[in-house]
């Protein structure tokens, strides 16, 4: 993942939530969970970059997406416990942190848990497939 890439996902999760009048922030970090670009859109939350970082950083360094690790969560709550001491930032299983197989993660966090993970996974699929 570079700035490149990131900017194209940013681009088209921009244009999508403009088409649906959402308002959402998106991150996109590298493989190691490091940002390497972040927008909130005009009018988003103040708080939604935030998520967006955490669901970003969440997917990359767990080699998953978010939505997916709620059960772990449940299963074995100290593994969460376990792996917030040892991060920069509190991992979240809220939806919307997409892992990017090739490296790196997309967060996004302003809608509703089900169109954060759309508009980052079609994103996906859109950005990198051109």
């Amino acid at each position: 993942m570079n700035l490149k890439d990131a900017q194209a996902i940013i681009d088209h999760i921009v244009l999508a939530a403009t088409s649906n009048q959402l308002l959402v922030s998106i991150s996109v970090v590298d493989e190691m969970g490091n940002e390497i670009a972040t927008t909130r859109m005009d009018g988003a939350r103040w708080f939604t970059p935030g998520i967006a970082r955490a669901k970003a950083g969440t997917a990359a360094l767990m080699g998953t997406d978010t939505s997916e690790l709620g059960g772990l969560r449940a299963q074995y709550p100290e593994v969460f416990e376990q792996v917030s001491e040892q991060l920069p930032f509190t991992p979240t299983t809220l939806p919307g942190g997409v892992f990017v197989a090739s490296g790196g993660a997309i967060g996004v966090s302003g809608a509703t848990p089900e169109e954060d993970v759309e508009l980052a996974k079609n994103a996906l699929d859109q950005a990198l497939s051109s």
